[in-house]
């Protein structure tokens, strides 16, 4: 291990805002506030310069995408795993290099205020990401230059910073909000184990759709009551301030009760009451989807836990997300299950819990090397060593870095058979399903999973196999609710012709780190195919090239 200074990173790479923490020398995670605005979260917003080719990150992109929203990124977050580029003065980025960019700007924060290299991180994702998208976001790292040590979701490290009183094993509901994401994870918290039980949620739901509404509303009350001679939602400076209004309203009916909101346009003017109860009455339906989901994890819960009211198995209620702190999320909880949730370090407890895992990930290295399991005093040694050149307290490292984590699959995974039930199936050649094999809300590592499956045809000489990852939340046999896995398929050649319906043995396991490993054998012949994959929208080749991207380009707050 070097003597060079260490320090444990967590980042909570959000939807709207983003927040780096460290663990301080008295072993307590510590937020690392903005070097320009003093804040401790910094816009998810990026900006780039049309003449130095630079890029602003945080508040003054924000600020100026009011006059060139154009030349503007915001909401990466919602497109990570997806196949999205944006094009800037003849170069494309993805929305890993977009993202590898808000990351590099948290790194220079962390540098200036630990007086430290920064470079590995732990780096958060929504519970309901799937492997595509939590691949996507370890690239981002990579990209940006960091040694990535773990991907942990945002509720595990809600959970992290969450102390548990008297140590008693406890069942927890976490209700995550976010600006961009929404889910909803049951997890079991002990003195040395904190356990994810089951969790759902959707990628495209956060705050930014409360505020899309308030727009909406904004927009209509103005058009009936000045009647503007032009059209507002066409001056694109007038909408983007709209949006920035818009969201602070919406933070400010959290604490007040009414809010009046000038707005002129085009010579007219009027102004506009909203009232906590006006953004609650044109957001009911959003709120009512959380509250959906929220009940599926319940009725996931109930089955896990072999009980028929698992909203009394839940023992607390912790409210994450800045969105959560609207008073409707905590009244509507009340009304449905009689809890009490309490809001939890809303924005800022994640990033803390995940410094705190990059303290684990410190420690239990050992098993991203591909190591041997070291002994109980060579791990003595190596927290003794870790907290010397970390300059963090030995006993409040050890207690922290000996929790283990037990995570679950978020989405299920399967391949892809040839439906035969029906007498004219050959000349219905799309006709297909998805035989998934290991299934969401199973814990990592998964173990081996086997499907028997058969050949389709008389005299089959090989055998094609292609992989699926659910798409969204239901887990259904239907190529549409299904997405193919990039590189994940191969094919059996070289066989004797086989009779129809001759066995295929196919084995499935997925490692914590989310690696897909499937081996296909017929077994008669012997032969066999091995795909290893993780799941991912980047190529290897690809990520380097965005990695030269980023490098040269500055980034400034």
């Amino acid at each position: 291990m070097s003597d060079e200074n260490l320090t444990f990173l967590g980042i909570d790479l959000g939807t709207t805002y983003s927040v780096v923490s460290y663990i301080d020398d008295t072993g307590r995670p510590a937020v690392i506030r903005n070097v320009v605005t003093n804040q401790e979260t910094t816009p998810s917003v990026v900006y780039f310069e049309e003449e130095s080719g630079d890029v602003l990150v945080g508040e003054a992109a924000k600020n100026v995408s009011r006059l060139y929203p154009q030349r503007v990124v915001e909401r990466v977050k919602r497109s990570m795993g997806k196949e999205v580029n944006w094009e800037f003065d003849g170069k494309s980025y993805s929305a890993e290099a977009i993202s590898a960019l808000i990351l590099k700007q948290l790194a220079q924060d962390a540098r200036d205020h630990t007086q430290a290299d920064v470079r590995q991180a732990v780096i958060t994702v929504p519970a309901y990401f799937g492997m595509l998208e939590r691949d996507a976001t370890r690239n981002a790292g990579r990209i940006a230059g960091l040694d990535v040590t773990g991907i942990v979701p945002e509720p595990v490290a809600a959970a992290l910073q969450y102390e548990v009183a008297g140590g008693s094993a406890r069942t927890v509901l976490v209700y995550d909000l976010g600006g961009g994401t929404f889910d909803t994870t049951a997890i079991r918290i002990s003195d040395d184990r904190i356990e994810v039980l089951c969790t759902d949620g959707d990628q495209q739901l956060g705050g930014l759709d409360w505020d899309a509404r308030l727009v909406r509303y904004l927009i209509d009350e103005f058009m009936a009551r000045a009647e503007p001679a032009e059209d507002p939602t066409l001056d694109e400076q007038f909408m983007q301030d709209l949006a920035l209004t818009a969201e602070e309203v919406k933070r400010q009916l959290s604490s007040v009760k009414s809010r009046k909101v000038p707005l002129r346009f085009a010579g007219a003017v009027a102004q506009i009451e909203v009232t906590q109860e006006i953004l609650e009455d044109i957001t009911r339906d959003l709120l009512d989807r959380t509250i959906e989901y929220t009940g599926r994890t319940l009725e996931k819960l109930g089955g896990k836990l072999g009980v028929d009211d698992p909203a009394a198995a839940v023992d607390e209620v912790l409210l994450v997300g800045g969105s959560s702190k609207m008073p409707a999320v905590a009244r509507r909880l009340v009304e449905k299950w009689g809890w009490s949730p309490r809001l939890h370090d809303p924005d800022l407890a994640v990033a803390k819990g995940a410094a705190r895992f990059a303290v684990s990930r410190a420690l239990w290295d050992w098993e991203r090397a591909g190591e041997e399991r070291p002994t109980e005093e060579q791990q003595q040694e190596r927290v003794k060593e870790l907290a010397r050149i970390s300059d963090v307290d030995e006993e409040a490292l050890a207690a922290m870095a000996n929790k283990q984590i037990v995570n679950v699959l978020p989405k299920a995974f399967g391949v892809k058979l040839r439906d035969t039930s029906a007498p004219d199936w050959r000349s219905q050649p799309d006709r297909h399903y998805i035989e998934h094999m290991v299934h969401a809300d199973e814990q990592l590592p998964s173990g081996v999973r086997r499907l028997d499956a058969q050949t389709v045809e008389e005299g089959q000489t090989a055998v094609h196999i292609e992989i699926y990852e659910q798409a969204g939340s239901t887990e259904g046999p239907e190529l549409s609710a299904n997405k193919a896995v990039d590189h994940g398929e191969g094919t059996i050649t070289g066989l004797p012709p086989l009779p129809r319906r001759s066995p295929i043995e196919i084995d499935m396991q997925i490692n914590e780190q989310g690696d897909l490993k499937l081996e296909a054998v017929e077994p008669k012949s012997g032969e066999k195919l091995t795909i290893n994959v993780r799941v991912s929208v980047l190529s290897e080749e690809e990520v380097r090239e965005a990695t030269e991207l980023v490098a040269g380009i500055t980034v400034r707050a």
